[in-house]
């Protein structure tokens, strides 16, 4: 594929994954769009001056696939209580937890018990409040 097209296919592909990540948000969907559309205009990028047009591409390649696969936007269902409702889609990249089953003495706490009391060994903990 020619250089032309595989930046406007990745182009067109982030912008896409915008649409799918930020599809109730639309701050956030008008400013993603944005910067990307600058990136793709400016001669040389702002964020990363020294990559090569191929090495941008290849970022914008990676900036929508993960747009589409790890974003994933809450909305407060109920203002009363602290419930979100969630916009997990269809290219969401879900866990199968399989990594930390594998490490689970890594995650476990120790039998013996904290040296200073308390669940993280700091005994007591006082709270104060910053001075204006």
């Amino acid at each position: 594929m020619a250089m032309r097209q595989r930046a406007l296919a990745a182009y067109r592909s982030a912008l896409r994954a915008t649409r799918v990540a930020f599809t109730t948000d639309t701050n956030t969907l008008a400013a993603a769009r944005t910067k990307i559309k600058q990136e793709m205009k400016a001669e040389k990028s702002t964020t990363n001056p020294d990559y090569t047009p191929a090495q941008r591409i290849e970022l914008l390649e990676q900036v929508g696939s993960f747009l589409r696969r790890n974003i994933v936007q809450g909305v407060k269902s109920n203002a009363s209580q602290s419930r979100y409702a969630l916009n997990i889609h269809q290219d969401t990249e879900l866990g199968d937890n399989d990594e930390i089953k594998k490490n689970q003495s890594r995650f476990k706490a120790s039998s013996a018990p904290p040296s200073g009391g308390g669940c993280c060994g700091g005994g007591n903990i006082e709270l104060k409040q910053k001075a204006n």
